[in-house]
């Protein structure tokens, strides 16, 4: 029997690998299940599912095979009889599974299940999930599980010290040039993360090689954190090793450092190219690229360890997971402790609609523009998680929505007559959501109740963690690849939270309040009558809101000012995700403008930052208005600093998220495709979706490709346009004065 916390799992040769942690020692077991083997569905008529098992070219991938009933679709109300393949290798299943499509017309073999991940198949069998404490009974190969007290929904889970490290390596590489893999490794080192300790590895280049695989072995960490591990250094000490002939082995299985097949994938997504580089996988030990994990960089590794329990997600997946991967694996274990299958291709469409209908339907959230301009005493309330909580309490899912078996239902969605909910059954999504907004719940309870600031950081890094999941959820439901997506489910949310916020708008009104601003699940409102304000007028109204609406609102508090801006184009049209203000205890909250944007220059964000501090002071309009000359002596010591040269080069970097690789952009004449270009030249070629950052060096130089340097090719030499960068400085620094009547002026 062997006790400890569910490190790691993968599988090797067909059989599934495991790692026990054991206590707060370094120690680690290794256990095997020879006796698990992954499987893939078929579907179609039982004549078809046995010809597939007379073809000696499927038997010979396939160790046995099986008829359970099983729910073919989401939205069956009966099982169906299919076909259980149970693989010799995992490897088999996409290679299997395109053999069997191509053996019928389209359509005649459904397949199932044949994208899940051997790790999560297992996981969901076994009704376990990552550091989990359990106790492991090995038996001819076999293993059985024994959770102790330990459940996906326990929110006071003890975990062991993990021994993380930083590992960080220098390539030989002159100033303003691009590491590249022919250059040889200068040194390495790799630091304690807690301790800071930092062992320096220098010498020969095998040297170096040798020394990190000895210093890896002999620190035994969990956790190696690198920076840039996926798209770089790994893939980068795989080509040293090979020229060197070392055999790198940082992992604990003791298999040496693979390279991937690919560099990565850009792929589209809530309106925006992305690029994910390939992972670099450890085996016994979890490789974390800092660079590539959303959910390290939002929560830290507590939101990690949070989300690859409740999603039983292996740590390595889902520190690179998107957040609707997270979802999803949550949904799957759903299915298939109820016994649904999990479509590889989704099939599920969109309700027929007529054209009424459609415009009626098609819609989306309430919002209500913004009255452009600064106001004084704004109280703004947002719903607790507005729209996981209408799709949990609503009983909304694609299975649900005008589903099959109640057509007599008498639960409707608003303003859509022909849409009915399920009475009869829970539908696969407020199953999945309930663990998420329960625990949040929870988590921020825990937070505000308790005075230990080391609790205060874990609670807050995991309910964080699973805000993200439930902001997703949303978007999901409509998302064309999503397993259990269906665009009707998506178009009811939106239907309900219309109903919930024109009612929220006419309580605000009933009790006085006139509405500035509303959207989606967030309302700013302001008391008409000024001199009768009063802290319980708040607080009724919220009472009521809940009462009347059933849906939790959060009152954020008082702003001694706010600020709606206007579009940059046309000043009369309002733009609804764009304002900034100070709250009564000084907070100020902004979203939309140049400080909270991720491609503005540090430069420039932390003197706008620094003017809303100064303005952050007064308690009304006039006020601000008397505190303008010490703004425009601020932006006049940052003008000056600009224009003397004596601002760091780094400080004035920008960044754009390009959408094209390089050879597809039409207008060739920008100071970003002057850096793509620069790049290219030097052999490194951004994908669409990657991060470019770069410096203008000469912004009005016509008919120039120098224009502007890419960040990895700044050196000492390397200047920046003074004009330039004084106008953006400018353009910034306005977007928070003129709303007060200061327009600063370069000069």
């Amino acid at each position: 029997m062997i006790s400890g916390w569910l490190f790691d799992a993968y599988t090797l040769n067909g059989n599934m690998i495991f790692w026990i942690k054991k206590d707060n020692s370094a120690a680690t077991i290794r256990v095997e299940d020879k006796s698990w083997n992954h499987k893939i569905y078929v579907a179609s008529d039982m004549f078809l599912l046995k010809s597939l098992i007379e073809n000696n070219e499927i038997l010979s991938m396939i160790k046995e095979y099986h008829f359970p009933s099983r729910y073919e679709l989401i939205t069956d109300s009966k099982r169906s009889q299919v076909l259980e393949l149970e693989l010799k290798d995992s490897t088999y299943s996409l290679k299997l599974a395109k053999k069997i499509e191509q053996m019928g017309k389209f359509g005649q073999f459904r397949l199932y299940n044949v994208d899940i991940l051997p790790e999560q198949s297992y996981f969901y069998e076994h009704n376990i999930f990552p550091l989990m404490e359990c106790k492991v009974h090995v038996s001819n190969s076999k293993l059985k599980w024994m959770c102790n007290e330990d459940n996906v929904w326990s929110t006071d889970y003890e975990l062991p010290l993990f021994n993380n490290v930083n590992l960080k390596v220098f390539p030989k590489v002159t100033e303003g040039k691009i590491s590249r893999f022919t250059d040889s490794i200068a040194s390495a080192t790799v630091q304690n993360c807690d301790t800071k300790d930092t062992i320096h590895i220098q010498g020969s280049e095998i040297d170096i090689l040798y020394q990190l695989v000895e210093e890896i072995k002999k620190i035994n960490p969990d956790f190696i954190l690198t920076e840039d591990g996926d798209s770089f250094t790994f893939p980068y000490l795989k080509y040293r090793s090979e020229i060197n002939q070392v055999d790198l082995i940082l992992d604990r299985e003791g298999i040496p450092l693979r390279r991937s097949k690919k560099d990565g994938t850009s792929y589209f997504a809530y309106g925006r190219i992305y690029f994910k580089p390939s992972a670099a996988k450890l085996f016994g030990r979890i490789h974390i690229d800092t660079y590539n994990s959303f959910v390290l960089n939002e929560s830290g590794l507590q939101g990690l360890y949070e989300l690859a329990r409740i999603c039983r997600l292996p740590l390595h997946i889902a520190s690179r997971a998107s957040i609707g991967k997270c979802m999803s694996s949550l949904q799957f274990y759903n299915a298939m402790r109820n016994d649904i299958l999990i479509p590889w291709k989704p099939t599920l469409t969109e309700h027929p609609k007529s054209l009424g209908d459609l415009l009626t339907a098609d819609r989306g959230g309430l919002i209500f523009e913004p009255i452009i301009g600064v106001h004084e005493n704004v109280a703004e309330l947002d719903f607790v998680s507005l729209y996981p909580t209408i799709m949990f309490k609503k009983n909304i899912s694609a299975e649900t929505v005008i589903c099959n078996c109640c057509s007599h239902s008498k639960l409707h969605v608003p303003e859509l007559l022909n849409y009915h909910i399920c009475e009869k059954r829970r539908g696969i999504v407020p199953i999945s959501l309930e663990i998420l907004l329960k625990k949040r719940g929870i988590y921020k309870d825990k937070k505000n109740s308790t005075t230990d600031s080391k609790l205060k950081k874990i609670y807050d890094a995991r309910q964080t963690a699973l805000k993200w999941v439930l902001v997703t959820s949303f978007g999901y439901l409509g998302f064309n690849n999503a397993k259990f997506g269906r665009i009707d489910a998506h178009i009811a949310v939106c239907a309900f939270d219309r109903q919930i916020l024109l009612q929220t708008i006419r309580i605000a009104e009933s009790h006085g309040f006139e509405i500035l601003h509303a959207i989606v699940d967030s309302i700013w409102i302001q008391k008409k009558n000024k001199d009768t304000i009063n802290k319980n007028d708040y607080e009724n109204l919220k009472t009521e809101i809940e009462n009347k609406t059933g849906f939790p609102i959060s009152f954020e508090g008082i702003y001694k000012w706010i600020v709606f801006v206007p579009s940059k184009n046309n000043t009369i049209i309002p733009v609804s995700n764009r304002y900034f203000g100070v709250f009564e205890d000084g907070t100020v909250k902004m979203r939309g403008i140049e400080a909270r944007r991720h491609d503005t220059a540090e430069f420039f964000s932390n003197v706008q930052q620094s003017i809303l501090n100064i303005m952050s002071e007064a308690n009304s309009i006039r006020e601000v208005r008397v505190l303008m000359p010490k703004v425009r002596d601020m932006f006049q010591m940052h003008l000056k600093l600009l224009k003397n040269r004596n601002v760091p080069i780094s400080d004035l970097v920008l960044t754009k998220r390009i959408s094209k690789n390089v050879d597809e952009y039409e207008n060739r004449n920008t100071v970003e495709l002057d850096a793509l270009l620069q790049l290219n030249n030097t052999g490194r070629s951004l994908k669409a979706g990657q991060i470019l950052k770069y410096v203008i060096t000469d912004y009005y130089r016509k008919n120039s490709r120098k224009r502007s340097v890419p960040f990895e090719l700044i050196n000492s030499k390397t200047g920046y346009d003074a004009k330039r960068y004084c106008e953006l400085l400018t353009e910034t620094c306005n977007s928070v004065t003129e709303p007060f009547g200061l327009k600063l002026i370069e000069g």
